[in-house]
């Protein structure tokens, strides 16, 4: 299966890099002359609940609020190359409960860094890095599971839609350095489609498919993960003027697969959320898609976690 992963991400960046030579360049209004330094806040706020459970999980709080913010800063290195940093928080109310809940998720963190080659006009290609911990149950080094995160990334323009597909590899470990029950050893591939109605409104959609292993006796374990969102800006609010907001949904099913049958687990997780986004650096949205800080990664912190809740 990793081996399947793998060619696949290989064979849809080589699909997208080749349209991308194809693609036709933006029309004259909306011409976009070059990278820029630029940097974006994102702020969500939600409600998470749990369905689904089978098998040996059993979580005890199935519903809770939730929260995240993200931060990027990225920096030209010349007319085409950049680097661009990432910082991504997400807690629960969970987090606040200092007797922990179990085979719940409380909160995760990590940090990150993209290379890239970008023509606006035209495409991306770059390579990513990120670490950082996802946490539940408790405060023990058992509920806590750190990881590191490599891969590649390409973007295809193709006037008011952008593509974008990810892959790479993930490896992880509780804190006090066993695999145990942190999703270990896996490969992944998230692609990502963006649709710019006006300048400054558009849809997004996401899906992403994970391979590895969990528990000291490599149990396979998959997730696939799927979401969406619209953003768009409220025009002349008091006070504030206009504000950019959005209205998105994270789905997503962790399942893993003990062939003797006594540890198979599996349950399926759904985030509604309500956002606001700010951004510097390019005239509106679309433009600043093509040559700002939009680069993303997805939550390691949740999907290295959710193997304790499987095991």
């Amino acid at each position: 299966m990793k081996n399947i992963i793998t060619s696949s991400v290989v064979a849809i960046s080589l699909a997208v890099t080749a349209g991308v030579a194809k693609a036709a360049d933006f029309d004259a209004e909306q011409a976009i002359q070059g990278l820029v330094v630029s940097g974006e806040i994102d702020k969500w706020t939600g409600y998470t609940f749990l369905t689904n459970a089978n098998g040996n999980t059993n979580p005890e709080n199935d519903d809770y609020l939730s929260s995240g913010i993200s931060g990027r800063l990225s920096l030209p290195l010349g007319d085409m190359l950049s680097v661009q940093m990432d910082g991504d928080l997400e807690y629960t109310s969970n987090s606040f409960d200092d007797n922990g809940s179990d085979d719940t998720f409380k909160h995760s963190f990590q940090f990150g860094a993209h290379f890239s080659a970008r023509d606006p006009s035209r495409g991306l290609i770059g390579i990513f890095g990120a670490a950082g911990l996802g946490t539940g149950d408790d405060s023990s080094a058992d509920g806590k599971k750190s990881f590191i995160a490599v891969g590649g990334e390409v973007q295809g323009y193709f006037g008011d839609k952008t593509l974008y597909v990810q892959g790479g590899y993930i490896d992880s470990a509780d804190l006090d350095g066993a695999e145990n029950d942190a999703l270990h050893d896996a490969f992944f591939v998230r692609g990502v489609a963006r649709w710019f109605l006006t300048p400054d409104s558009r849809l997004q959609a996401e899906v992403s498919y994970v391979d590895g292993d969990q528990d000291d006796d490599d149990i396979s374990q998959t997730i696939i993960e799927w979401g969406g969102r619209y953003d768009w800006v409220l025009p002349g609010l008091p006070l504030i003027g206009d504000t950019p907001i959005y209205i998105g949904y994270r789905g997503a099913r962790f399942d893993n697969d003990d062939s003797s049958g006594t540890d198979d687990g599996a349950y399926t997780e759904h985030t509604v959320m309500v956002g606001t986004v700010y951004h510097f650096g390019g005239s509106n949205r679309q433009e600043f898609d093509r040559t700002g800080a939009t680069l993303n990664l997805p939550n390691f912190g949740r999907w290295v976690w959710s193997g304790e809740a499987l095991d």
